[in-house]
């Protein structure tokens, strides 16, 4: 993208705003009648520290009582390493609109970045002091996904105790039949778009193989969907169960080839693929998206640990939460809980349930074409701590392929630098050459 000259906004647009998230416009000097800042002058400020990395003096200009949270000094660099991992390093805000109801204005702004353009909002009180910040990017589909080649189908899937909303998209005008592939969350609350504000991974998967001829089916997780009780949240329940009634649900799908489905399952639900792949006896083969091989409680906290040191702020608040991981982990080592009992954010019978599950010995005794994909970046599931330690486990095990991606983080989107959360929720998309690599490999099923 080509600098643009800074300029004074001359105009504050007005724009819908709702919950709170967002940044704001660098250089606008407007004041109000009286002499005082305006909440566009307010967030440009921010914006004006986070560039210039003044996390501290950003800190000062929350209200109070979130300085702690909200204004974290290291939630800010964060925040702002997140639009800096996609899209590299900050021009100028090109736009700005307010909107303001019961006592708060919400600004909203379009930031230029060396690859792209983003959103933020700022929110401000009447006194001008900040509230939150956060980034409001929505999501764009990829060049690589063509809507006049694919059609979609809503349907439900019913499984024990409730419903859960999914989508079928097909190759348009499919008069053979094409394999079909299942879509498999990662560990926490998921919805079938796997939706985290400018990003939608499985969206991208599901259309994108579609355009390749491959058919999908994505779904609603069981967690928010569904009430699950904590002595009840095991691998099977919250993942395996519902994964299975996906696939006889695509199996079912007219011009879907029924001996030909494959199940692709991210993070936790790649480390679910190979025992997916033995309850149901028939699948034609599995791939792992980022799937974990260490021990779950281990990466659990290490991810954390991560979170906490990565900038060059320490973050508190995880600190915190981390020293007490390190004394719930000893818990869950031993194996001294309750089945209700919260462990590292998850109930005991989460834990017991893993437990359970070698995943490792399961996937080599495995005859199913088996497939891992892992980026480069992803500090959540790594090359070295994850696979290469499947790669160890199923030497010599015929059918198994292996594939990493320097420049892709967790949800196997592009970037540089070190890899945050907050960058997940920076409008991108999962990289064309991942759609085209898992297309290729089920081709051949």
């Amino acid at each position: 993208m080509a600098p643009r000259r800074r300029t004074v906004l001359a105009a504050v647009l007005t724009a819908t705003a709702s919950a709170a998230a967002g940044c704001t416009d660098l250089l606008a000097e407007q004041t109000s009648d009286d002499g005082s800042n305006t909440p566009t002058d307010v967030a440009t400020a921010l914006v004006d520290d986070l560039a210039s990395e003044e996390f501290e003096q950003a800190n000062n200009r929350f209200v109070e009582r979130e300085r702690d949270r909200r204004g974290d000094p290291a939630r800010l660099e964060r925040l702002w390493m997140g639009y800096g991992a996609v899209s590299g390093s900050f021009d100028e805000v090109v736009d700005t609109s307010t909107t303001t109801k019961n006592g708060f204005t919400a600004v909203d702004l379009t930031l230029a970045f060396d690859r792209g353009d983003h959103d933020c909002r700022i929110i401000v009180d009447e006194e001008s002091r900040l509230v939150d910040c956060g980034i409001t990017d929505e999501y764009e589909r990829p060049s690589y996904v063509d809507p006049d080649a694919i059609a979609t189908q809503d349907v439900t899937l019913s499984v024990a105790d409730c419903s859960l909303p999914g989508t079928i998209t097909t190759p348009d005008g499919n008069s053979g039949d094409a394999p079909g592939v299942v879509l498999v969350h990662d560990v926490g609350p998921g919805t079938k778009d796997t939706d985290r504000g400018g990003t939608k991974p499985f969206t991208d998967l599901g259309e994108g193989l579609a355009t390749k001829g491959v058919a999908t089916l994505r779904y609603d997780k069981r967690i928010p969907s569904c009430e699950v009780q904590p002595e009840s949240y095991t691998l099977d329940r919250v993942t395996v169960d519902d994964a299975l009634v996906a696939v006889e649900r695509l199996r079912a799908v007219e011009g879907v080839d029924a001996d030909r489905i494959v199940v692709v399952g991210h993070g936790l639900g790649g480390r679910a693929t190979p025992r997916i792949a033995a309850r149901d006896g028939n699948l034609a083969g599995v791939a792992g998206l980022a799937a974990p091989a260490r021990p779950y409680h281990d990466l659990t906290l290490e991810q954390l640990e991560y979170k906490v040191s990565v900038g060059s702020q320490t973050w508190d608040d995880l600190a915190t939460i981390a020293d007490r991981w390190a004394d719930e982990i000893e818990q869950v080592r031993a194996g001294e809980y309750d089945a209700s009992e919260e462990l590292l954010g998850k109930p005991g019978a989460f834990w017991d349930s893993l437990a359970a599950y070698d995943h490792l010995a399961t996937a080599a005794g495995s005859d199913v074409p088996t497939y891992f994909l892992q980026g480069e970046r992803d500090f959540q599931v790594t090359t070295t701590d994850d696979l290469d330690h499947w790669q160890t486990e199923l030497e010599g095990r015929s059918g198994t392929t292996f594939e990493t991606y320097d420049a892709l983080d967790h949800l196997f989107m592009p970037g540089e630098g070190p890899s945050v959360e907050f960058a997940y929720a920076a409008r991108n998309n999962v990289a064309e050459q991942v759609v085209a690599d898992l297309a290729d490999w089920i081709a051949d099923r």
